[in-house]
């Protein structure tokens, strides 16, 4: 149903004549053929049928594609603007950056969620301890530089330090975000959170007047083994400054405790401190506030102008809108809803009500005041139409690509009394009284699903901000511009933008559901243990085969690690993330046993005569012979059987070579491999790799 057939479409004669031409291949007892028989009666009725049925098929919309998905769990996933962190440089003393202040990569926005206060600290030096021996690895600040940074060294010990100084400390209870990036991560599967500390586990400690005290510090590199941040919550305690060992700063200290890392970290850059922007382009934005009498907001977008107050003035009721009332213009106050507005710096404004003076204000209730800023363009497009009743009313926005969680409408309706009542509804809500609709944010459109009792409002755009999809995932090295900041501050992003996507389409969901359908959750077959044991969080798995043992009655996975070992095999820590892993998805009649690999050398030696004048003919041969037999790192898995005349082929059709006088493979040891002919079948968890090579290398004279 989700991808329907589409048969070939036959008129009824069609199927008629298809039908009765078939009768005399299942019986040679029906003779009349004529209208008149009750057979064929019976046979018109069921090629009628027949019709009917396909063409019902062929019409399955959307619409019931969206609704069987959606009873097997799977709806659209919204879209959602990209996340990027952005370093400032040149920085000499603290300043705030508001909400909604925007950053420009070309013509690309990102806006901050919040206001943020950025530090004038920054990381003058990385060192390492380990033993007696400290060694400085502060290279990796600068972005120039490429020397990879062994932090606990070549094999990490328990008692191994790493310290990260500062010119500046940040003040208790504030965050510092770093930003590492990891030499390699070997192709390592995203970890569970299950699995933190699994290979090493770090004490953070931050230097105080009282010595060295333990802070709090969110990890995403799992200690240091993926590229990701570094979070940390500064310590109550004031930081003191450390002048220890050639140190000299504010330090943040990371003590290895326990080390079973299957990979030395290595890193080569570190960049901080850092703060989170969001891909978007804020339109329009409601601000809501507790406050029912002085109201002090900060948002950037204060400066575009167009600016709508609505407050509410009993519990349960709707909103009504207030107007600014300027007093200079008036010689004597007017009665009726009215704020006072007074600047109070860049993206700063207070606003005020006043009871006595103006006969009305907002009850003291929860979220008494709203406050709606537009830009210039959505300020000419606020006005989206009317609600007219009728099933599914479709309204149009003025942009697309919407984001759903930023959007509502205003709903203003007539109050019976010459005025307007005015409420905010979001997308997706059901409400038996008010007014419930769908977003579609990709199209830039709402369905109007029930009026309920807002038949004849009008509806304004309340907050609307709209992303780029994926566009937004930058690369990392761009240079963020913002119009408002200091220009001798500079702003760019050392890690690459993520998570920004566009509302799943009907097409993208149908295939999200099919990927995940054929993605093992239980093992059954071979192949489904391979791509389990491939898949397994937080393990960098290179090779994986499996296969049914009939003697010991079990299922045996031999899996080889990618690691940066010359012949990898899996440790204590491996063979126990892979055991409960496997445990979990195994059947409960069938048994495991994961086998480590066996490296088995294979000998080349022969003749080979090469064209005359070609250079390096002797390197090129010995590449080929290595290629073939390695497989470590090449394609060939657990167990494939290396075919001599593969290997027999790929030197013969060598440019350089002329003919293949002579060529012998053997193995090395003969206690994992079988041979038939001049083919070498290994064992099931074995792999080859070239052992000695001996081949002389000739010039063919008669060429």
């Amino acid at each position: 149903m989700l991808s329907p057939k589409i048969m070939p479409q036959k008129t009824y004669a069609e199927l008629m004549d298809e039908n009765i031409s078939k009768i005399p291949i299942y019986t040679d007892e029906w003779t009349n053929y004529n209208p008149s028989d009750p057979g064929i009666t019976i046979l018109e009725n069921l090629s009628g049928a027949q019709i009917i049925q396909q063409n019902r098929m062929d019409e399955v919309t959307d619409d019931v594609k969206a609704k069987i998905l959606k009873l097997l769990g799977y709806t659209p996933r919204k879209g959602k603007g990209a996340r990027v962190y952005l370093e400032p440089e040149h920085v000499l003393e603290r300043f705030f950056i508001l909400a909604d202040q925007r950053f420009m990569v070309g013509d690309m926005c990102f806006e901050t969620n919040r206001p943020i206060e950025v530090v004038d600290s920054h990381i003058t030096g990385i060192f390492n301890r380990t033993g007696e021996h400290s060694k400085d690895l502060s290279y990796v600040l600068d972005r120039n530089i490429s020397m990879l940074a062994r932090i606990f060294g070549k094999k990490p010990q328990a008692g191994s330090q790493l310290y990260i100084v500062m010119d500046k400390p940040l003040k208790p209870g504030e965050q510092g975000i770093i930003h590492i990036d990891v030499a390699s991560d070997y192709g390592r599967n995203p970890f569970h959170e299950e699995q933190i500390g699994v290979f090493a586990q770090l004490k953070w400690e931050c230097y105080c007047e009282s010595g060295f005290i333990e802070m709090e510090v969110e990890d995403g590199t799992v200690g240091f083994l993926m590229d990701g941040e570094l979070v940390f919550t500064q310590p109550s305690a004031p930081a003191a400054l450390y002048e220890q060992d050639g140190i000299k700063g504010y330090v943040w200290r990371a003590t290895l405790v326990h080390s079973e890392y299957d990979v030395a970290p290595a890193l080569k850059h570190v960049s901080g401190f850092l703060f989170q922007v969001v891909q978007k382009e804020t339109l329009a934005i409601t601000h809501s506030f507790q406050r029912s009498t002085e109201i002090c907001m900060k948002c950037n977008m204060l400066e575009d102008g167009y600016i709508s107050v609505f407050a509410k003035e009993q519990k349960g009721s709707s909103y009504r809108k207030y107007e600014e009332c300027v007093d200079d213009v008036y010689t004597e106050l007017p009665v009726g809803r009215y704020y006072r507005k007074r600047k109070t710096g860049h993206g700063k404004a207070e606003f005020s009500f006043d009871k006595d003076a103006f006969g009305y204000a907002p009850a003291n209730i929860k979220n008494p005041v709203k406050i709606v800023i537009y830009n210039e363009e959505m300020m000419r497009k606020y006005y989206l139409g009317d609600v007219y009743g009728y099933d599914n009313q479709e309204i149009k926005l003025p942009v697309g690509h919407v984001v759903t969680e930023t959007f509502c409408v205003i709903a203003r309706r007539e109050d019976g009394e010459g005025g307007y009542l005015y409420d905010f509804l979001k997308p997706n809500k059901m409400d038996e009284k008010k007014m419930s609709y769908y977003l579609y944010e990709n199209e830039g459109k709402i369905v109007i699903h029930d009026a309920g009792d807002y038949v004849g409002a009008s509806l304004f755009i309340g907050s609307v901000a709209v992303v780029a999809g994926e566009d937004g995932n930058v690369r990392k090295g761009n240079t963020f511009i913002s119009a408002e900041i200091d220009e001798s501050i500079t702003f760019s992003n050392p890690t690459k933008g993520v998570g920004g996507s566009y509302q799943e389409t009907l097409e993208q969901v149908r295939r999200r559901f099919i990927s995940e359908m054929n993605t093992p959750q239980t093992a059954v077959i071979e192949e489904d243990y391979e791509k389990l044991v491939k898949n397994t969080p937080g393990l960098c798995i290179g090779k994986a085969r499996a296969w049914r043992d009939d003697d010991r009655n079990e299922v045996q996975v031999a899996v080889m690690p990618k690691l940066e070992q010359e012949f990898p095999k899996m440790s204590d820590v491996y063979l126990r993330i892979l055991d409960r892993y496997l445990e979990r998805k195994r059947l409960l009649s069938t048994s495991i046993r994961i086998l480590q690999p066996v490296y088995v050398p294979v000998n080349v030696s022969g003749k080979v005569y090469v064209k005359p004048h070609l250079k390096n003919c002797d390197l090129i041969i010995h590449e080929t012979v290595v290629r073939e037999l390695d497989y470590i790192h090449g394609t060939r898995n657990f167990g494939e059987p290396l075919r001599f005349d593969k290997v027999f082929h790929a030197l013969d059709t060598l440019e350089c070579v002329s003919y293949v006088y002579e060529l012998n493979i053997e193995p090395a040891k003969a206690e994992y491999v079988s041979t038939e002919g001049a083919d070498l079948y290994p064992a099931k968890n074995c792999l080859f790799y070239p052992g000695r090579i001996t081949i002389e290398v000739l010039t063919a004279t008669n060429v």
